[in-house]
């Protein structure tokens, strides 16, 4: 294994989490943002979380992303109500 592909690995899981943060922020402002940013953390963390050492983490960023979601859509549902 190359020194490139070792290094871009915990990279996954990183991306994975903030794009979830990322989400969960701008649930509250454009809900159509959290949906694409949470679905954007979801696939990352599913992409860390095959590999070995960073299932946790990859598993926090699924989290996080799905979490997003749900705020994204809470959120358009009350300024459609």
């Amino acid at each position: 294994m190359s020194n490139v592909q070792s290094a871009a690995k915990p990279t996954l899981a990183y991306v994975s989490l903030a794009l979830g943060a990322l989400g969960l922020i701008a649930g509250f402002l454009v809900p159509l943002f959290a949906w694409v940013l949470g679905v954007a953390g979801l696939i990352t963390g599913f992409l860390a979380f095959r590999q070995p050492g960073l299932a946790k983490l990859g598993q926090i960023g699924m989290v996080v992303g799905f979490v997003a979601i749900l705020v994204g859509v809470y959120h358009f549902t009350s300024l459609v109500a």
